[in-house]
Parts: C-alpha cells; sequence; structure tokens
C-alpha cells in the first residue's frame, strides 16, 4: 500500500433521479417483465486513493474527537484521608449532639461576675449580667473592689451550652439591700395546709364544694363555658388585709378575649388574656386610682393545655422588708411588681364576693375553659414562698435555666454574683 493513508470519513451522496418518467416499450411477446425500481449506484467501496482532504473534510475530520489523556491516580494517603474524613465529620457532629444532650461525663462547673469589672457584661460569656435601666454604671470603692448600684431589677443569664436536665444549680449574690428571685420553684402545693382547696377534679358539683354558681364539672375539671361563673358565699371581707398567695390549675381555650377571670376577688384578680395570664392588685390606697400588674406573655400554643400559677400579694408590714406582688407561671418566674408601700384598699371591693369564671369589672369576659384546681391562704406574716434571699437553690426543669432576677426595692448595690451547677 505504500504511503496510502484510510481516513475514516463517511460521504454520503444522494443519487440523482430523472424525473421524467419514461415512455414504456410495448412488451414483446414472452419477454420478461421489466422491473421499474432504479438501480442506485453502489456506495460500498472507500477510495484508498491518496489525495488531499476537501475544506469539508477537513471541517468534519477537525469535528472528530479525541480521546484525552488519562489522568493520574490521586495518591493513596489523600485518597484514604478523604474516605476517614467523610465518616469522621458526621460521627464527630453525633457525638457532640449527644455529648450536649446527655452529658456522659456530667457537668459540675462554677461562675463568678466581678460586677463592675470591664466585661460584666458581655454576652459571649456563659455567665454574665444584662444592661438594666435600673443599673448604675460601674463603679469603685475606696478598697478597689467594683460595684453596681441597683434601684429595681436586674438580670443575670446563665447559658452553659449544653442542655442540663434536673442539675442543681446554686446562685449567691454580695452586696446590701439585694436579693435573688429563683428563676424556677420546687413548691408542691399538697405540703401547705390551705384556708381553702377546691378540688374540681372529684366530679363534684359546685354546692357541695361550698360554691354558688352554674359552672359544672366535665372531664375531671370544673368547666366554664362562657356563661357561667361561681362565688364564695360571705368571702367578701377575705384576703384583703396582709398577705396572700393563691395557686390554681386551668386549661385556656379562649385566645380572642382579654380580663378573663380564672379566681379574684375584685380588688385583685387573677386573669386570663388573649396573648398573656395577669396578677393584678387595686385600688390601692392612695389618693389616686392606683393598680399594680404582673404578666406572663403567653402564645396561641398556651391554650387548651393544663397551667399551674403561683401568685404571691406581699404587702410590707412589720416583718416583711420588701411590699410586692409576684406571679410563677408552670413553676417559673413570670415576673415581680413594687407596690412602692401601698397596700389594697379593702372598701373598694364593696362587699363582692371571691369569683370564678368572670369578675364584676365592666370590661370583664367570661372564662372559655376548664379549672381543675384553685387554693387560697392568708399568712398573717410572710407569704409562703419566700422567694427574696442571697442565696437559692433549685433544680434545672430539662432546659438552659435562662435569666435569674436581682431584686432591690431600695438603693442597694452588689459586687459579686456566683453560680455553681452540677449534673
Amino acid at each position: 500500500m505504500g504511503n496510502t493513508h484510510i481516513r475514516n470519513v463517511e460521504i454520503v451522496k444522494e443519487p440523482v433521479l430523472d424525473s421524467t418518467p419514461e415512455t414504456p416499450t410495448p412488451s414483446e411477446p414472452n419477454s420478461e417483465p421489466v422491473s421499474q425500481t432504479p438501480t442506485l449506484p453502489d456506495y460500498t467501496t472507500i477510495s484508498t486513493t491518496k489525495t488531499s482532504p476537501s475544506p469539508v473534510e477537513e471541517e468534519v475530520i477537525s469535528k472528530t474527537p479525541t480521546n484525552p489523556e488519562p489522568e493520574a491516580d490521586a495518591p493513596r494517603w489523600l485518597v484514604l484521608t478523604l474516605q476517614i474524613l467523610a465518616y469522621a465529620i458526621p460521627l464527630g457532629f453525633l457525638l457532640y449532639v449527644l455529648y450536649i444532650n446527655y452529658l456522659p461525663f456530667g457537668y459540675n462547673k462554677t461562675f463568678t461576675i466581678d460586677v463592675g469589672s470591664i466585661g460584666d457584661t458581655d454576652s459571649s460569656r456563659e455567665f454574665y449580667l444584662e444592661p438594666s435601666p435600673d443599673l448604675s454604671d460601674r463603679k469603685t470603692a475606696e478598697d478597689g473592689t467594683t460595684y453596681r448600684e441597683l434601684n429595681g431589677m436586674a438580670n443575670v443569664v446563665f447559658n452553659p451550652g449544653v442542655v442540663l436536665k434536673d442539675a442543681k444549680v446554686s446562685v449567691s449574690v454580695e452586696g446590701d439591700g439585694v436579693e435573688i428571685i429563683p428563676p424556677v420553684i420546687d413548691l408542691d402545693p399538697n405540703s401547705i395546709k390551705w384556708d381553702y382547696n377546691w378540688d374540681f377534679t372529684q366530679g363534684k358539683k359546685p354546692g357541695e364544694l361550698g360554691l354558688t354558681g352554674n359552672a359544672y364539672p366535665f372531664d375531671e375539671a370544673m368547666y366554664f363555658d362562657g356563661k357561667s361563673r361561681l362565688e364564695l358565699a360571705g368571702s367578701s371581707d377575705k384576703f384583703e388585709d396582709g398577705p396572700f398567695t393563691v395557686y390554681a390549675e386551668w386549661t385556656p381555650t379562649d385566645s380572642e378575649n382579654d380580663f378573663q377571670e380564672i379566681v379574684g376577688h375584685y380588688n385583685w384578680e387573677i386573669l386570663q388574656n388573649k396573648d398573656s395570664v395577669s396578677f393584678q392588685v387595686g385600688e390601692m390606697d392612695s389618693s389616686e386610682i392606683l393598680f399594680y400588674r404582673v404578666k406572663q406573655s403567653t402564645l396561641k400554643d398556651f391554650f387548651n393545655k393544663k397551667h399551674q400559677l403561683l401568685a404571691i400579694y406581699s404587702p410590707k408590714n412589720s416583718t416583711i422588708s420588701s411590699d410586692y406582688i409576684e406571679l410563677y407561671i408552670d413553676k417559673a418566674f413570670a415576673g415581680r411588681t413594687y407596690l412602692e408601700n401601698h397596700v389594697i384598699k379593702p372598701e373598694y371591693n364593696k362587699q363582692k364576693n371571691i369569683s370564678f369564671g368572670k369578675s364584676q369589672h365592666g370590661i370583664a369576659k367570661y372564662l372559655f375553659g376548664y379549672v381543675q384546681n384553685v387554693r387560697i391562704i392568708s399568712t398573717t406574716t410572710s407569704p409562703i414562698l419566700q422567694s427574696n434571699t442571697k442565696e437559692v437553690n433549685f433544680t434545672t426543669n430539662n432546659n438552659l435555666i435562662g435569666s435569674i432576677s436581682i431584686v432591690s426595692n431600695q438603693d442597694g448595690f452588689f459586687k459579686k454574683i456566683s453560680l455553681k451547677a452540677t449534673q
């Protein structure tokens, strides 16, 4: 073959057919019929003659793909490393999630805030002091120690970055005229001898519980259908003088209306609102119309679930140095409001009895929902829950602890806050 090159080029040519029909010739006798199918040229032969490519051939050849060079294999150590990381990264993340949720090695840490020092409000720390309008700027005493003054309430925040389930926590504060309010309480209502204890879970009718009204027992609760209420006859002069505490369990169902009374006495009310639960007292013994309120905001998912509350009225007297109202919802601190040396005005009640389901205030709405239990106690010296102290101990409730309130009803100051958490 010599230098003959075979080009792998396929050139297709369409046969040109005469569009003029042939005139058939008369058939001779005994002759074979002639086929009218045109004969196609034979294109099966590929020329091997060495010729120069035409422009069309050059274009076709230039578009013919060529086999790429094989890539070199990655180093074995790199392949092995990538394989290990493919398993190690998700496994490490899983172990981290398990650790912060279950703490297999336990948790035992102590934190301290040097109040008034630079960085005491640094929120990137696990334990820090929140800014508050009731706090002074940083101050330094003559002995060089730092501190801040407090007239009202400030919060310290504990965010350990792990879930502390039933951890034991101890918090203490050093200063004068300041106290700590625990973020959660472990109060067992059955451990207290209450003046009144209305247990609505037994299916008893109001009359069997010493009450009058048209609410009725249903599904282990007293049901209030938006047009019913109850009263305690002869109670117009009860729970007005001196401190008292109210405990209640209820299931709200109406998320559209405010001022739905759970229990109240006209000059104090515990209310379910469309976006909060509140405890208010008033009028007070003042020359002006004066009410005090503490409330906890709620969301839509708060409704149609059972909750519990503890409301405390603690007026100042010979044994109580700090006067306030306080509210806990589901064992968590909801808020405190100071009474500024005022007390409830008894005559404002105008002989109205303790009631359930609807207050006699003009703006009141009927309660929609279930009430399982209401308990009230009047104490002559102090409320049943002494939350005002410089050291508190409590157990976490399967969650991050969050805020812890430091309060002062006068010009107090504090210089150090310590927290110890153990699980």
